[in-house]
């Protein structure tokens, strides 16, 4: 996948666009609120893990060790409404980076159940969080659809 999206330059503009997305729409200003004065670090830190996770140098590891996501991600105040709005402007990046559905989607679907991971917020009317590899990804496809339809994102999982 490292690859397919074009490799160290690929990863590079779309945690870019994301995080300038991020800054800009205000469909995600709670989710930029969490984020401190400046995006560089979080910019810096997903562009390394993103390497290692599809595929290319472990940057992450080799920076700063394991991942440990979910441990890392306990001192944020993680809700659904962050899960989604995470989701959907990563899914807006693909898009407008013009990332082929055949491509996005897929990595849309690993990333959904890694970001529902992440949630730590106990909100009583949802679900706890599932492991990301507690159920196939693609069980997981009605809700990513529903939440991309909310946040307008368009371009992906057409057939749904």
């Amino acid at each position: 996948m490292y690859a397919l999206l074009g490799g160290e330059a690929g990863i590079e503009a779309l945690t870019g666009r994301f995080y300038d997305l991020m800054e800009l729409e205000p469909q995600y200003a709670e989710l930029r609120a969490q984020h401190g004065e400046t995006l560089d670090y979080a910019r810096e830190r997903l562009f390394q893990f993103l390497s290692g996770w599809l595929g290319g140098p472990p940057l992450y590891e080799q920076a700063h060790g394991h991942p440990r996501l979910r441990q890392r991600h306990f001192p944020f105040a993680v809700a659904m409404q962050t899960r989604n709005q995470w989701i959907a402007c990563f899914a807006q990046a693909l898009h407008e980076s013009a990332v082929a559905p055949d491509l996005a989607e897929p990595l849309l679907l690993r990333l959904f159940a890694l970001a529902d991971w992440m949630r730590n917020q106990h909100e009583p009317e949802h679900a706890p969080p599932l492991p990301p590899m507690a159920a196939e990804p693609e069980t997981r496809l009605p809700e990513l659809a529903a939440v991309l339809e909310e946040y307008g994102v368009e371009g992906f999982f057409e057939a749904v």
